[in-house]
Formats: C-alpha cells, structure tokens, sequence
C-alpha cells in the first residue's frame, strides 16, 4: 500500500527496505515512525495473502467459482498436501504482517517521546488493526470455525503479541485454542477503534488514506464479522449498526451494481476498507485478481453453473442486475461465465475489496433477523437496501415475505452469497453455519464433486510442515495431514 507525496507521505505500498534496516533508524523521526506503521499493511498486501489469493482461496473451497486451469492444484478437491506451497504462503504472509505490527507496537512505544500521545496511540491502533486482521484470516485458514466445539477450545494458531528478533526461540509458540485467538483479535479491534480516526487528514490525498488504512468504520465493521462468524449476533448487530448509523462517517451503496469495482471507483462511499494496488504495486501475473478471474488475464476461474442456475442460486432472479457483472470468454472461452468485478489485467491495479458497505448492512440484516423474536421488519429494511439495488421485476421485500424467521435469515444469506460473491466469503459463511458445500463441480465444469460436510478434516489448510519441523513439533498439525 501507499502513501503518496512528499518523502514523509509515503504509501502503504513503497516502503523501503533500509526503513526497515534497524530500529534506531527506523523509529528515529515521526515520519519514519509513520512509515514503519504503514509497513504493516504492506504485510497484508503479499501476492499470498490479502491482495488477492487469500481471497481466491475462500471462494474456491466453495460451490460458486471453478479452477477450470488446474491452477491452484488440490485445493478446490480439499486434497492439499502438508508441504502446499499455498499454506506456506499464507502462513508466512500472515505472519510477516503480524511481525511488522508488533515491531511497529514496540518502537513506537520506545519512542514516543517523538510524537504526540494522540498520534502514537493513532499509530499503534493502526498496528493493532492490522495484526488483527492477520490473526482473523489465519485462523479461519488453519482451524476450524469457532463453533467446531462448544467453546472453542479447538486449536488455532500460535497467538504472537510481541516483537522477537530473527529466530529467537521466545517466538517457537505453540497453537492457541481458536478462542484465544478470537478474544485478542476482538481486544485489538476494540483497542484500535478507540484510537483509529474517522478521517485521515494532512496528506496530498486524504481519501486513499481513509479507504487504505484503518478507520474507527473499519475496525466497528471487522468487528461486526467477527462476532458474525463467533456467533455472537448480539455484538454483530451492535458493530455494524453504529457504522449504519453514521457514527463513523458517511456511508451508502453506489447506484450502479458495479459501482465499486473499476479504475476510479474504489473511493466511494461503498467502500470501507481495501487492500489498494496499482501498476508499479500488484500481486503479479500470477497472483493478481484480475489475471486470475478475467477472460482478457489468465482466465483460471470461471463461474460455476451452479451459481448461475436459479435451481441451486433461488434468490439470483433471472433479471437480477448483477446478472450484467457475468460475461462470456471469447473465442475457446465463449462458452464459460467470468465475473467482471475485476477488470484491470494490463495493470493488475483492483483493489481487494475487503470490507464493502453491502456487506455491513447483510451483517446487521443478518444479526437483526436471528436476534428477533419474530420476522424483524429493521432486518428486512437493510436487506431491501442491498436487494434493491440489483433487483429488476421481483417485488420488495415486507415482512410478509416471510413464515418465520428462519426464512428471513436464509434470505440474507442467499443475499450475502450472491452481493458478495468472488470476493472471499463465500465458503467462510457456509461454515460458521455449519453447513456443507453442495452441487460443487470439479475443474471441468462436468463432473460434481462429493458433498463436503461441515467439520471435514480438510476443510482447513495444513500447518505448513517446514513450521513444524522447525518448531520441533511444538506446532501439531492438524488432523488428517499427519
């Protein structure tokens, strides 16, 4: 990521190596104690992780988007190995991020003497942002979901709260149950959304700013994911309510479809948080979302038949606006559907859009619904303003659009799978309901795979076996990779 203008103003994609080279001169001026924070994000930005294939990942475990390539190997079979090169790869980008975090944490506490009290509590709740939002995806990638057990005393992740210097053994942590994990991912985003700004201001380009970096609506919106995805609709609905309500800033749906996606639309009030690129800074041929899903890239994914057919989408009308998002390949691709909420394959620049305000308003639509007693009509006032956007002839939905509640909350989901889609949530939100993935087709767009149920060994992604082995088995690895 960055940030641009002056040498003081860097991005949070262009941070040099020597401002990393050692601490004194890391943390030896505001600015540099600034650029040292914005590194962090650029943790986040790895080809591997968060700018793209983190989110590739979630949706090919699922049902909507086919590896019609063979590109990203076992892994839509659920057959990845304990040596993948795709767990390694998020396992270090996520822990990379995590590692600047806490080496920001720890020099900006050591020097702040050099800034304010207000920016060195604004820096690390930056830091404490990031590191949550490391810990929020690699626990979902490594562990089961935080309802595999009563009280998520499952393993997780090792929980890494402090700066260690290369290889100390003090960072040779064992797995922290998914628990653990959840209740210092929401500490941090609590302890960020204190201190995080609505705004960013003093740069040559404050919005990029406010879009890339953490704000008070980032951290309430995450948090509202995360306790989503804990169960606890209570404190979902509470977190992304307040975003709703304005209390962190203006937001609101585009009136186009594909209002947020596309050069010159990832700054608008529907976006919350996205992990920015552009074309000197992208994840690569290889690894870039347009690359990945686009019929002009490399074409890797197409849509699934089964997102696409009514039969197994029923709440994807036949003239549903984002119907006008899938188009067809040409030529050998003429027959396949390819999604074109990311276009920008010469200069592999679409942001990853992280959190959407679509999604803030299905997460309290969500929580509403389960929360109530009955069919809540505030629920189904949220949902509406995502539906409506995309619907065409379909009527609106009223309360009396449904039985129960339990319709309700399936309608939202059905929402969430199809607003959302190609975005990394898919197979996520399949689990931490405790369902499993049906009407999956393999690679060819042919055959169906097996049903894969809720709990599957293989669901989650091995620990990486070199981890292991260098932890000397103080990491375990998880069932069914031994």
């Amino acid at each position: 990521m960055t940030i641009a203008g002056s040498s003081c103003h860097k991005k949070v994609l262009d941070i040099e190596p020597k401002d990393l080279l050692s601490s004194d001169l890391a943390f030896s001026t505001p600015e540099k104690i600034e650029a040292a924070t914005i590194a962090a994000y650029d943790g986040l930005q790895n080809a591997g992780f968060l700018s793209g294939r983190a989110l590739i990942y979630v949706d090919l475990l699922a049902e909507d988007i086919l590896d019609r390539n063979g590109f990203f190997t076992d892994l839509p079979r659920y057959n990845l190995l304990a040596n993948s090169g795709i767990a390694a790869n998020v396992w270090t980008a996520g822990y990379n991020a995590i590692a600047k975090a806490n080496r920001a944490i720890a020099g900006i506490t050591a020097n702040s003497s050099k800034l304010t009290p207000a920016k060195a509590s604004a820096l690390i709740a930056e830091c404490k942002f990031v590191r949550a939002v490391a810990n929020f995806y690699l626990v979902n990638f490594f562990a089961q979901p935080y309802n595999f057990t009563a009280d998520a005393s499952h393993a997780g992740i090792p929980l890494i709260t402090e700066s260690f210097t290369f290889n100390d053994p003090g960072a040779n942590k064992p797995r922290a149950s998914v628990g653990e994990i959840y209740t210092s991912v929401i500490s941090d985003l609590t302890v960020a959304l204190a201190d995080l700004p609505v705004t960013y201001s003093g740069y040559p380009d404050n919005v990029y700013h406010t879009k890339t970096r953490g704000t008070k609506a980032a951290a309430s919106s995450l948090l509202s994911r995360v306790y989503l995805y804990k169960g606890d609709y209570a404190n979902a609905g509470k977190y992304a309510l307040d975003v709703i309500k304005g209390t962190y800033g203006s937001f609101a749906l585009n009136a186009a479809v594909n209002g947020a996606f596309g050069a010159g639309n990832y700054q608008t009030n529907e976006t919350v948080w996205s992990i920015p690129n552009n074309v000197d800074d992208n994840p690569n041929t290889n690894n870039a979302l347009p690359q990945h899903y686009s019929p002009a890239g490399k074409a890797d994914l197409m849509i699934s038949p089964t997102f696409l057919n009514i039969a197994t989408n029923k709440y994807f009308a036949a003239d549903d606006k984002r119907r006008t998002l899938i188009i067809s390949g040409t030529g050998a691709l003429s027959s396949l559907s390819f999604t074109t909420k990311y276009t920008e394959v010469a200069t592999r620049g679409d942001w990853a859009p992280i959190i959407r305000y679509a999604e803030v308003l299905l997460n309290y639509a969500e929580a509403q619904a389960r929360t109530a007693s009955g069919v809540d009509a505030d629920a189904v006032a949220k949902l509406n303003i995502v539906r409506d956007r995309a619907r065409a002839s379909e009527p609106a939905y009223t309360t009396g659009s449904f039985a129960n509640k339990d319709e309700l909350i399936a309608a939202v989901l059905g929402e969430r799978r199809i607003e959302l889609a190609f975005e990394g949530h898919r197979f996520w939100d399949l689990m931490r309901v405790k369902a499993s993935v049906t009407n999956k087709f393999d690679g060819d767009g042919v055959s169906l795979l097996p049903t894969q149920p809720f709990g599957a060994q293989k669901n989650i992604f091995p620990i990486p076996q070199l981890e292991i082995d260098k932890s000397k088995k103080v990491l375990q690895q998880n069932p069914g990779y031994e």
